[in-house]
C-alpha cells in the first residue's frame, strides 16, 4: 500500500520517472506491450529458487491448498506459465484435468474418475474422455487446442467445445478427491487457468476468517435461482465446509451426476451442492472480480459510494498467460517491499495507483483500452488525440481498425488487440487517481 495522501503521488511519480527513463534509454518498441515487460528497470530478480522469492513464507500459506483446474485442450497453452510463477508462491497445490498424466514433473489427477462408468461409456459429453483415454493428448484435433486466449466468444459458455461441455463434470468428484489427497488443510482455494489470485490479498483475507466455521467464499453470480461462486474467478472453502458438500455428494452422487448431466455450468452444479449441504455463498464481490485487470470500473458507484475502489483485491478472471506473468513480477516487486510478519493486502485503489497508471504513460499501437464512445467515423491518431483533449470528461481514446476515434472517461488499461491504436491523457488519468476517496481499514466481507 502507499503511505498517506500527501506522499503518495510523489512515491508513484517518481516510480514513474525512472519508467519513462527506462524507455527512452532502451528505445524500448511497445508493439507487444506484455511481452515488453514494464517491470525490466527494477533491479530485483525474480529467476532464483522459490524459497528466496518475496512471496514464500507468507502468514497463512502453509494451512492453505491451491487446486487448479484445467483440461487437455488448455493444459500445454495455459499451465506452464502458472509453473514458472505463481505456483513457485504456493507451498501446497494439485492440479486436476480431464485427462491424467505427468506435466513437467507435476502429477496431473483425472478429475473424472469418480463420474459413473454409464456416463463415462456411452454419453455424448464423453466423446473427448473416451478419445483422451485412448490417445492422451495427442488424439486432440487442433481446432480443440484453446490456444492462450482466455476469453469466451459469447455468454453462455461454450456449447459447441467438447472440452467444455466435459468440464461441467469435474466439479464434484474434484472437490472429493481433494479432500481425500489433503484433509487436514484449513482452506482450499479453487482457481482456473485464468485466474490470477493475489496472494498476499487472499492469505490477508483468510485470516480474517474464522477457519472452523463452514465458509464458501467468492464472486457471486446467478443461474436461475441458484447462487454459486463463479469459478473462474476462483473461490475458496474452509475445510468444515468442504467436509459438508463432499458427503453431500457421496451420499446423493447419482442425483448429482443427473443434474449435472442436465445443467450446463459446473461451478453453478457445486454451488447448488453447497447449498444443499447446508453451507451458503459468502458473496464476496468486488473482492474477487469476474473482470481482468484491463477491463475495470474504476468509476463503478453504488448507492452514492465507490466501494469498488477502496475494497481489497485478491482475484481477476480472463487472465491471459503474459499478463500472468507481468502480474506476478509485479506483486513481487510489491512484496518485496513489505514486512512477511503481517497481513498485507492490495486494494483496487492501490493497483490502480501501482500497477494501471505506470502503464498507461505511452501511447500503445495493437492495443484496445476499452473506449467505445465515437468522436469521429475516421481519424487518424493525432487527430483522435486531440478530439479527446477538447472533450473536458475524456480519459482515453483509441482508433479502431476501421479507423473510428473512440473516447471513453472510464479509465482502463486494456488488452493486446491487433490494428487499434490507444492513448490516455495523463494528466486526467492522474486527477482520476488523486480525487478518488482515500481509503481506509481492510472492508472484508466476512
Amino acid at each position: 500500500m502507499l503511505p498517506a495522501r500527501t506522499n503518495r503521488r510523489t512515491v508513484v511519480t517518481a516510480a514513474v520517472s525512472v519508467f519513462l527513463v527506462f524507455l527512452l534509454g532502451s528505445q524500448l518498441h511497445l508493439l507487444d506491450p506484455w511481452a515488453a515487460n514494464p517491470h525490466a528497470y527494477l533491479t530485483t530478480s525474480f529467476t532464483e529458487g522459490s524459497a528466496h522469492l518475496p512471496c514464500h513464507g507468507l502468514p497463512g500459506a502453509n494451512d492453505t491448498l491451491v487446486i487448479l483446474k484445467t483440461g487437455a485442450g488448455e493444459i500445454e497453452d495455459k499451465l506452464p506459465i502458472h509453473l514458472e510463477t505463481t505456483f513457485r508462491c504456493y507451498p501446497n497445490f494439485i492440479i486436476f484435468s480431464d485427462w491424467a498424466e505427468t506435466f513437467r514433473g507435476n502429477v496431473v489427477f483425472d478429475a473424472l474418475e469418480d463420474v459413473g462408468s454409464d456416463l463415462k461409456e456411452t454419453h455424448e459429453d464423453f466423446d473427448l474422455y473416451r478419445r483422451l483415454q485412448r490417445g492422451g493428448r495427442a488424439a486432440l484435433a487442433p481446432s480443440e487446442l484453446s490456444g492462450q486466449l482466455s476469453r469466451p466468444p459469447g455468454a453462455g459458455g461454450k456449447p459447441s467445445n467438447a472440452g467444455w461441455n466435459l468440464d461441467k463434470y469435474k466439479f464434484l468428484p474434484m472437490v472429493r478427491r481433494t479432500l481425500e489427497e489433503h484433509p487436514a488443510k484449513k482452506w482450499y482455494l479453487f482457481i482456473e487457468t485464468d485466474t490470477y489470485i493475489l496472494w498476499n490479498t487472499l492469505l490477508a483475507y483468510i485470516s480474517a476468517l474464522d477457519a472452523t466455521k463452514p465458509y464458501y467464499v467468492g464472486g457471486q453470480t446467478w443461474i436461475g435461482d441458484v447462487l454459486f461462486a463463479h469459478g473462474g474467478t476462483g473461490f475458496i472453502v474452509s475445510r468444515p465446509a468442504l467436509e459438508m458438500v463432499v458427503k453431500e455428494y457421496i451420499e446423493h452422487k447419482s442425483e448429482w451426476e443427473t443434474f449435472t448431466k442436465n445443467h450446463w455450468a459446473g461451478d453453478c452444479v457445486l454451488g447448488k451442492a453447497f447449498k444443499d449441504s447446508g453451507v451458503p455463498l459468502t458473496e464476496a464481490w468486488p473482492i474477487w472480480q469476474g473482470d481482468d485487470i484491463g477491463n475495470m470500473n474504476y468509476d463503478r458507484v453504488d448507492n452514492g459510494v465507490r466501494r469498488q475502489w477502496c475494497a481489497p483485491t485478491a482475484a481477476y478472471h480472463h487472465i491471459s498467460p503474459p499478463v500472468v506473468r507481468d502480474l506476478w513480477e509485479f506483486e513481487q516487486q510489491w512484496t518485496s517491499k513489505k514486512s512477511k510478519d503481517e497481513a498485507q493486502f492490495l486494494r483496487h485503489r492501490d493497483v490502480f495507483g501501482e500497477y494501471i497508471l505506470p502503464r498507461t504513460l505511452q501511447e500503445r499501437t495493437d492495443w484496445d483500452n476499452h473506449s467505445d464512445k465515437e468522436l469521429s467515423a475516421s481519424s487518424s491518431p493525432d487527430d483522435c488525440r486531440a478530439l479527446c483533449e477538447q472533450d473536458k470528461s475524456c480519459l482515453q481514446w483509441a482508433v479502431s481498425p476501421d479507423s473510428k476515434c473512440l473516447s471513453t472517461s472510464r479509465p482502463n488499461l486494456g488488452e493486446s488487440s491487433e490494428g487499434t491504436h490507444s492513448g490516455w491523457i495523463s494528466k486526467r488519468m492522474w486527477e482520476f487517481y488523486d480525487t478518488g476517496p482515500h481509503c481506509d481499514g481492510a472492508q472484508w466481507i466476512v
